[in-house]
């Protein structure tokens, strides 16, 4: 894995996080997110989604549904 060292700024910012953040170079190209930890809330709650065994929808579903919404 590589590490990479951050400011004590951009720590801060990152820490404080409510969401994911979008990481972008000086020209704004995307690299990558980076992930909050998952609360006790956000475990929660998923948990009760996977015991609600309410019906699924297959990924391929999903993923034609969010190109569609790119092409509007």
């Amino acid at each position: 894995m590589v590490e990479m060292v951050v400011s004590a700024e951009q720590a801060k910012l990152l820490a404080e996080a409510q969401d994911s953040v979008e990481i972008v170079d000086a020209h704004g190209n995307r690299l990558g997110f980076f992930a909050r930890r998952f609360s006790d809330r956000d475990i929660e709650i998923a948990s009760g989604r996977a015991a609600a065994r309410e019906p699924a929808r297959p990924t391929a579903d999903v993923f034609n549904r969010l190109k569609s919404l790119g092409s509007q």
